[in-house]
């Protein structure tokens, strides 16, 4: 869903169609399901925190399908504009696909397991633009429909989340689905879950509004949001044959550049299992994220030279920088802030939090996909990259005095330790006993 738009709207605004549209009217297009998934966040995150991750998940995966089935009968328009909306729905669930790893898989794997997520992203993004040079929009649409259909098939078999069944006090359910999830190696992380929800009140007011560890977490996210925004997380998979075009002006070469881009967008974040795996969150992140900074000046040097054609000699370099850039921040950057996003949403509050959380992705989501062909119009590339590196160095800075470390802490350990401040003995019996577990599996 992410690169389609790079094969339809070059396809609307050509006569290789049979569907012809405006330039704004294909940027719409491209960007109206943003909007949907406002509408989206306000449906799935109750699903979420009231009927559990299993319906969640299959109701992020059911308008995906829908979408995709109307994309192949399209004959109008109006029938593109229905498929993008029916499918940003879907665009809801981008953060509760992280919720869900982060609940069902164990904490020493839980970052490898989110990237594994962003790698399969990346194949996708890869199997689409490659899959422009011999089909057609509408025949991509038409193979696109198998994916969801088999995750809705697959989801069916699934057991229900531990935390959501301890959150709904259904302990028996809880221990059985946290055994068969993660077998009986660290019955304690149980035991903490189970204490915890045990004790907890529900909610019965909406005070939790202006409680800390409600905004905290939200504050984390929007401000992750915006930094994958500005990266080019989404902009760029969605404009990256007309970014390349201008850089190289030849529509056949800048198609091969965006494969090639994907192809190494795929081997990082391959790459990157092992940097999440390996370092702290916060290193990766403002390592990363200053890295990337720098790279996107760079470029927007590099474009001010060209205009005054000055160093003319190194003006070439400008589409490796920008694909430097793609490695970069799919290498690090995505997948530490996606694994961030996984973990930091306290249990009682995830339905809620993913909401509003939501809410902030998709403005700027339906923004920057808006901003990015009128600021490339109006100021060049260079310039939409200087404005995008500038406000990502304020993110960054604003990010290194919130974010927590989550790195080998379970869920539980981080909604305790960062957010509300009590069981550090807890966290430190809990650091030990993986100890002992670890010494004894050697």
């Amino acid at each position: 869903m992410l690169a389609f738009p790079s094969v339809l709207t070059p396809a609307l605004v050509s006569n290789s169609s049979d569907i012809i549209a405006t330039p704004d009217q294909a940027s719409w297009i491209a960007a109206c399901n943003g909007l949907a998934g406002m509408c989206g966040f306000f449906i799935l995150s109750p699903i979420l925190q009231i009927s559990g991750r299993k319906l969640a998940h299959i109701s992020c995966n059911l308008p995906l399908l829908i979408g995709w089935v109307i994309l192949t009968l399209a004959n109008s328009i109006q029938a593109l504009f229905a498929a993008r909306i029916i499918q940003g729905l879907a665009i809801g669930g981008i953060y509760i696909n992280s919720i869900i790893i982060g609940e069902y898989v164990d904490f020493r794997r839980r970052g490898c397991f989110l990237t594994i997520k962003k790698i399969a992203i990346g194949v996708g993004i890869l199997v689409c633009h490659s899959s422009s040079l011999f089909l057609d929009w509408r025949q991509i649409s038409m193979f696109a429909i198998c994916l969801p259909t088999i995750g809705v098939i697959l989801t069916l078999f699934w057991p229900e989340s531990p935390s959501y069944l301890a959150m709904k006090g259904r302990f028996e359910e809880c221990e059985r689905s946290f055994i068969w999830l993660h077998g009986h190696s660290n019955l304690k992380e149980l035991e903490h879950i189970l204490s915890n929800q045990m004790k907890n009140k529900p909610e019965t007011s909406f005070r939790f509004l202006i409680k800390k560890d409600f905004l905290k977490p939200i504050l984390i996210v929007s401000l992750l949001t915006l930094l994958l925004d500005l990266c080019g997380r989404y902009y760029f998979v969605v404009y990256v044959i007309e970014i390349m075009v201008e850089l190289i002006g030849d529509q056949s070469l800048a198609t091969y550049c965006s494969i090639g881009a994907d192809l190494l967008t795929v081997i990082a974040f391959t790459s990157s299992c092992f940097i999440i795996n390996r370092y702290k969150r916060r290193t990766i992140l403002f390592v990363f994220g200053a890295l990337t900074v720098f790279l996107m000046f760079s470029v927007s040097l590099l474009m001010l030279l060209k205009h005054y054609k000055v160093g003319t000699n190194i003006v070439f370099l400008t589409p490796s920088f920008i694909i430097m850039q793609c490695v970069v921040v799919n290498f690090g950057l995505i997948p530490v802030s996606f694994t961030l996003i996984g973990e930091v949403f306290p249990l009682r509050y995830k339905g809620y939090s993913s909401c509003v959380s939501g809410i902030v992705f998709t403005f700027l989501y339906t923004l920057t996909l808006k901003l990015t062909p009128i600021l490339m119009e109006n100021t060049g590339i260079g310039g939409a990259y200087a404005i995008y590196g500038l406000s990502m160095g304020v993110s960054l800075m604003l990010l290194y005095f919130v974010v927590p470390e989550t790195k080998d802490k379970t869920l539980q350990e981080i909604e305790d330790y960062n957010y509300f401040e009590r069981n550090k003995l807890f966290c430190k019996e809990q650091k030990g006993f993986r100890k002992n577990i670890n010494i004894n599996m050697a």
